[in-house]
Formats: structure tokens, sequence, C-alpha cells
């Protein structure tokens, strides 16, 4: 079944002249795209092999070993692009034995048929750079707390998914 989906992506000038650069020829706008194709867009059960979860709107299920064997790309170099996506706040992610865990961050919404599908982990861009001002505070706080078991990490929705009007866009509209 075909349907007509579009893409809400807000992203700093940094995040964006990131993703466009490219590093021995490293695509990293593919590894973005690869992310989103996979992020589901209602709530999902997925389980493989002894290992259950719910997915969430904005999240997407994707190990890294899939991302490099899809792109022929290796898997450190995998780990690297998506270590500094997280670092800029594009995405959050979450990784076990058996698979990794992408939560979207830079999609405040999709639009399909017509209708708009909302994403409960978007991230304002003036709340994305906060979070990285506060970011060695926060990382001593996670360095105390113990991930034993990757089915009981959970993430908190944001529960507004919409721009505040002129918050990202400066008033003389250049972007």
């Amino acid at each position: 079944m075909e349907t007509n989906l579009n893409y809400c992506i807000v992203l700093s000038a940094e995040q964006l002249t990131y993703l466009a650069g490219s590093k021995y020829g490293i695509d990293r706008m593919k590894i973005l795209r690869l992310l989103i194709e996979a992020t589901v867009l209602k709530e999902t059960e997925y389980a493989i092999k002894g290992f259950s979860m719910t997915l969430q709107v904005g999240q997407a299920v994707l190990s890294e070993v899939d991302l490099s064997s899809k792109l022929s790309y290796d898997k450190k170099t995998i780990s690297r692009v998506l270590d500094k996506m997280n670092q800029l706040g594009i995405v959050a992610s979450t990784q076990s034995n058996r698979t990794s865990i992408h939560t979207l961050k830079c999609i405040s919404a999709w639009m399909q048929d017509g209708n708009r599908i909302d994403n409960p982990f978007y991230v304002r861009l003036k709340d994305r750079l906060d979070e990285r001002e506060n970011l060695p505070a926060k990382l001593d706080e996670c360095k105390q707390i113990s991930f034993s078991s990757f089915p009981f990490i959970s993430v908190s929705p944001q529960t507004v998914a919409t721009e505040d009007s002129g918050g990202d866009i400066p008033t003389d509209n250049r972007i």
C-alpha cells in the first residue's frame, strides 16, 4: 500500500552542516535517511530472540551492524557517526546486546495522506541547544545509574510537539 508521506524535519545550521558534510566518502545524510525510514509512525511491538519491547512513534530499531551492511560502511564508522548525531541532539540512541533503539528528536511531525502524526520525542532546537550546554552535568548523573537490562530503559516523550512561532527561525526569515 503506497502512501503519501512527508517529513517535518528541524535542524540547526550546525546539525545540517554536519549531516551534509562527508569525510572519507561517508554520506551522513544517508544514515539519517535510513533511521527515518525505519522509524515507526504508530505504536509497534518489536521482538527478537528473547527480547521484546513496544516502539513508540518516533523510534526506530536498527543496529549498527544493519546500518553498516546496508551502506557498506565499517561498523566503527557508523558508531562514530551515531555518537556525533547523539551529541548534536539529532537522535538519542540506546543499545543492548540485541539491537539499537534510535529516537528521532529532529522530526517534529509526519504528514501521511493529509493526516499529521506528531512526534512525541521531538525536541525544539532551543531545548536541544540547552541540553547540550548542560551535558557534562547530565553525564555525571548518568554515570551513577547502571542499566543492567535494556528492556527497562524508558524514554519519556516530550509533551510539546510543535514549534512556537518564531522560536527557531529568525524574524528576518533568514535560515
